[in-house]
C-alpha cells in the first residue's frame, strides 16, 4: 500500500509523518524511537506530541470497546498494513476464520471526552521484537508544564480499562500472564449444582473460600493476616477440577480476581522469577483466588524454598486465597502439607460412595430425560450405582458417554437395517435383572461398566514407591495408582 512519494516535502518545506517513517525504515538507524519522536515534533510544531506504548495502553482497543471513537483515515494513501487470515479458535463457532490487519502505519481522528485529536500508530521490527506505539497530537491549550493534561487523562482511563478483566481469567504460562476468554467461558458454566460430593464436604469447601473474602474486617479486628490456603487431593476423576471451576465461578461475583497457574517454565527466565511474577500479580489484583493445579508437578525441590517464601508472605499477601490440587499428596514435602498458615486445610476427594454414584446417575437421568429412546429410570440409576463400586466420577462419565455413543450408532444402524439396538454387544453380557431385560440403554451401560472394571482389574499392581518418577503421569500409572491406593476391595 502507499501513494505518497516518500521523502517529498510539503509546500512549507516540512515532510509528512509517513515520509519520516518511510525514510527511517529505509536506511541505517540507531534508535528508532528517538529519531522518529524528533521528526514528529518537527512535523507537528507547535502542537504537542505524546508517544504511548501500545502494549500497556491500547487506545484503539479502548475505542473498539465503545469508550471512545476512532475514525480511520482509510482514504489516506499512506495507510500501511498487512492483511492476513486468522484461524478460528473453534471451527464449530467460526468455520471460516476471520481476516485481520497488522497495521504498520495508520492515522485516526480520535474522539474522547468531548475532544477530537489526531492519532497515529507505528509498528516496526527491531532486535527480533515488534515495537508498537500510538502517537497523539494535541494543541498547546492542553499543555501544562510540558505535559498534555488531555493525553494523561486518556492514558489513565485506557490503562485502567486495559488492566481490568473483561470476561477473562488471568492464566500464567510461558513466563507471562495472559487474559484467557476460553477458560472464563468454561468456568462460567461450572455450578455447584453439578458437583457431586458429600454434602458436608461441599459445604465446608464453599464456606471456607467464600467466607474468607467476606471477612476482611474480622481478620483485621483480630490482627490476623488476611490470607489462606487449602489443598484438594485424591485420585484423578473424583471432582477436584470441577470443584475448582465452581469456586472460581462463585467468587468472581464477589469481584474477586481469578488467577490460574499452568506452569512456572519460561524460555527466557528462571522458575524463581516466574514464581515471583505470579505472586506480584496476585498482590496487585487482590482480593484474588490463586490456583495451582497439579501442585506436586509445579513445586519441584529446587524451587520449593523460594515458593514457600512467597506463600509465607514476606511481603503483604492480604486478600490472597491459594488453592493447590494434587493427585499425589504423598509427593508433596511436609513443609507444604503439614505447616499451618501455608495451606491451612486439606480436603480428600475419594472415589464416590454408593449414594454419590446414585446422585451422579440421577444427574444423567435428568440430562437425558428429553430423549424418549433412552430410558434411565430410577431402577436403572440404582442398579448402576450398585455395580460401580470403586469407580471414580471420571470412569462413570466415560461409562455414560461410551454408552451414548453406542446408542447413537446402534440407533442409526437399526433404522437402516431393521436390527435391534443391542445387537453386536457381544455374547458375554453382564447379568441383567428381568425387570430391565427390555431396556437397551441399561444393557449398554452394564457392558461398558464391565469393560472399565476389567481394564482396571487387568492392570499390574505396582507399589507406589517403585513407580519411576518419569512415568508417574502416564495414563497407565494413573490407573495403577487409582486401583492400588483408592479402590475399595470387593
Amino acid at each position: 500500500m502507499g501513494g505518497e512519494k516518500a521523502g517529498a516535502p510539503a509546500a512549507d518545506g516540512r515532510i509528512s509523518a509517513f515520509s519520516a517513517f518511510h525514510q527511517l525504515g529505509s536506511g541505517v538507524f540507531i534508535n528508532t524511537e528517538v529519531t522518529l519522536q524528533t521528526a514528529l515534533k518537527e512535523i507537528h510544531r507547535p502542537d504537542h506530541v505524546t508517544w504511548i506504548d501500545a502494549r500497556e495502553c491500547d487506545i484503539l482497543g479502548f475505542a473498539e470497546a465503545g469508550h471512545a471513537k476512532a475514525r480511520l483515515r482509510e482514504s489516506d494513501a499512506t495507510f500501511t498494513a498487512i492483511r492476513s487470515y486468522k484461524v478460528a479458535a473453534r471451527y464449530l463457532d467460526e468455520p471460516q476464520g476471520s481476516v485481520r490487519d497488522t497495521i504498520w502505519f495508520a492515522q485516526w481522528d480520535y474522539e474522547w471526552n468531548g475532544q477530537s485529536v489526531l492519532c497515529y500508530k507505528f509498528r516496526w521490527i527491531a532486535d527480533h521484537w515488534a515495537h508498537q506505539y500510538y502517537v497523539v497530537v494535541t494543541d498547546q491549550s492542553n499543555v501544562v508544564d510540558g505535559r498534555c493534561k488531555y493525553t494523561e487523562q486518556l492514558i489513565k482511563a485506557c490503562g485502567t480499562w486495559c488492566d481490568a478483566i473483561h470476561d477473562e481469567i488471568y492464566v500464567y504460562e510461558d513466563g507471562e500472564w495472559e487474559k484467557n476468554k476460553a477458560l472464563f467461558h468454561a468456568v462460567s458454566k461450572a455450578s455447584w449444582d453439578d458437583v457431586i460430593l458429600s454434602p458436608s464436604m461441599k459445604t465446608e469447601i464453599v464456606q471456607d473460600v467464600e467466607s474468607f473474602f467476606d471477612s476482611r474486617s474480622t481478620y483485621a479486628e483480630y490482627n490476623i493476616p488476611w490470607k489462606r490456603g487449602i489443598i484438594l487431593h485424591g485420585p484423578p476423576g473424583c471432582g477436584k477440577t470441577i470443584s475448582i471451576k465452581a469456586l472460581m465461578n462463585s467468587v468472581r461475583h464477589k469481584n474477586v480476581a481469578n488467577l490460574y497457574v499452568k506452569s512456572f517454565r519460561a524460555g527466557c527466565h528462571t522458575d524463581e522469577r516466574s514464581i515471583r511474577e505470579i505472586f506480584m500479580k496476585a498482590r496487585a489484583v487482590s482480593p484474588a483466588l490463586l490456583v495451582f493445579e497439579d501442585l506436586d508437578s509445579l513445586v519441584q525441590d529446587d524451587v520449593r524454598s523460594f515458593f514457600l517464601n512467597e506463600v509465607d508472605g514476606l511481603e503483604d499477601n492480604d486478600g490472597i486465597f491459594i488453592i493447590g490440587s494434587t493427585n499425589h499428596i504423598e509427593r508433596l514435602d511436609t513443609s507444604i502439607t503439614q505447616r499451618p498458615s501455608r495451606f491451612d486445610r486439606k480436603f480428600h476427594f475419594e472415589p464416590p460412595s454408593k449414594q454419590e454414584r446414585l446422585l451422579y446417575c440421577q444427574f444423567w437421568q435428568q440430562k437425558l430425560q428429553t430423549i424418549p429412546a433412552i430410558e434411565i429410570t430410577d431402577e436403572v440409576c440404582q442398579a448402576v450405582a450398585d455395580s460401580t463400586e470403586g469407580l471414580t466420577f471420571a470412569y462413570l462419565k466415560e461409562v455414560f458417554l461410551q454408552s451414548l455413543t453406542m446408542h447413537l450408532h446402534a440407533h442409526a444402524h437399526s433404522k437402516g437395517q431393521g436390527t435391534s439396538e443391542t445387537e453386536g454387544l457381544g455374547s458375554t453380557q453382564p447379568k441383567i435383572p428381568s425387570s430391565l431385560e427390555s431396556n437397551s440403554f441399561y444393557k449398554m451401560l452394564q457392558q461398558n461398566i464391565k469393560t472399565v472394571t476389567e481394564d482396571l482389574g487387568s492392570q499390574e499392581e505396582v507399589p507406589i514407591n517403585k513407580i519411576p518418577r518419569g512415568t508417574s503421569d502416564s495414563p497407565k500409572m494413573k490407573v495403577v495408582r487409582a486401583r492400588r491406593i483408592y479402590r475399595t476391595p470387593g
